[in-house]
């Protein structure tokens, strides 16, 4: 289990009467999270309180500990398909139920949040996240937005807009959410997994922070701070000091000590560089990549085996960490994809020929067929772009 400490700050800002967002610090069981409301007469307050309420509720729900246990024993895909899936349920039903309590209350129609949180499982953060509160993870004095903003500005300069054109049309476009809780039927939780480290400190916040504090000073900010608090405390006061237009809340969470990793230090430097390398992720955002990976397990290989093209019962495709091996006289090391024909349903099995061999000791990532299909079926914009990578690879 990992040892943290966190503080949390939120002000209302200059202008807004109430402060909608809510935040949630359980220490105990290392819960943590942010969700900024919206609605009128108050009623974001409402919207962000039941989300923050409800998902607490689930996550410390016994079957949700067992599925925590089982994680962090095993780390199979099978504990972590059932973990994410609780974490997820847990956040779908805070939004079913600020849907129905809109639909009881006039006063309440329209109401919805922002949700962005995570909790600890050994040594692992497992992430849930829907709108434009943000997630942020400083390692190595070095800031990175480890959420993604369900905003139409996001989407559009993710669809390859010009900047400058979406930039001309901010005012008129900003704060419109393409998703969260409670303001439509069907919402999207954006689920993925990052591994921890001593020293590692993380950042949730409203984007009432975001507006006026850049990435460079968050880590500034969390580097220099005494203590979680007070590094919460002063995002918030740089936010309202600098125009204080929106409510601000900031959750910092330090880790002291992380649980039991699976991969050291020096692996995981490796291990992205690859990861960076393999064209099944070429033109993935960062955050798009955390989200592709939470679906891999790793394996080991020793030398002169056969990568065997079936797993765990379905196709597979590996993505190679560390090591080479040898398929249809070619030699395949870090960053290269083997098979990545079985993620599409349908396509042949390699014939003994096309076998891939190991040349050396081999670390990999273990691509499932069944769960690629089950993210990119509930990650439409990520699929079309792995299936576009695919059927590159597939060509070549």
């Amino acid at each position: 289990m990992s040892t943290l400490i966190a503080g949390a700050a939120t002000d209302v800002g200059k202008v807004r009467e109430h402060n909608e967002d809510s935040h949630l610090i359980d220490a105990h069981a290392q819960i943590f999270v942010v969700a900024d409301g919206m609605g009128g007469h108050a009623a974001g307050e409402v919207a962000s309180s039941m989300a923050v309420q409800i998902a607490r509720e689930a996550w410390t729900a016994p079957a949700m500990k067992l599925a925590c246990g089982a994680f962090s024993e095993r780390g199979d895909p099978d504990s972590r398909r059932r973990l994410i899936h609780a974490l997820r349920q847990g956040v779908v039903n805070a939004h079913l139920d600020i849907i129905e309590a809109a639909r009881q209350d006039e006063d309440k129609a329209g109401m919805g949040t922002t949700f962005t949180g995570f909790m600890v499982a050994g040594g692992d953060a497992i992430f849930a996240h829907a709108g434009d509160s943000r997630a942020y993870l400083v390692r190595d004095d070095i800031a990175m937005q480890l959420s993604e903003d369900h905003t139409l500005i996001a989407r559009l300069h993710a669809s390859g807009v010009d900047p400058m054109v979406a930039e001309s049309h901010s005012v008129r476009w900003k704060g419109v959410l393409t998703n969260a809780l409670g303001i439509a039927d069907g919402t999207r939780i954006a689920t993925f997994i990052v591994s921890l480290y001593s020293g590692d400190k993380i950042l949730l916040c409203s984007d009432g922070v975001t507006e006026y504090v850049s990435d460079s000073e968050i880590a500034q900010v969390l580097v220099s701070a005494p203590s979680p608090t007070r590094a919460a405390q002063a995002l918030v006061d740089m936010a309202v000091d600098r125009g204080g237009a929106d409510n601000a809340t900031a959750v910092v969470v330090k880790v002291v000590e992380a649980g039991e990793t699976r991969i050291p230090p020096e692996q995981r430097e490796r291990d992205d560089a690859a990861v960076r390398r393999c064209a099944l992720f070429n033109g993935l955002t960062p955050q798009e990549r955390l989200r592709a990976l939470r679906i891999t397990t790793r394996r080991e290989l020793k030398e002169n085996k056969s990568l065997a093209p079936v797993a765990l019962g379905t196709r597979v495709a590996y993505v190679i960490l560390e090591g080479e091996v040898e398929i249809m006289d070619e030699i395949a090391g870090p960053g290269a994809i083997v098979y990545p024909e079985a993620l599409i349903e349908g396509t042949d099995m390699p014939s003994r020929a096309s076998t891939a061999r190991a040349l050396s000791h081999v670390r990999l990532l273990t691509i499932r067929r069944d769960d690629f299909a089950e993210l990119t079926e509930e990650d439409s914009d990520l699929g079309v772009k792995l299936y576009a990578m695919v059927a590159k690879l597939m060509a070549h």
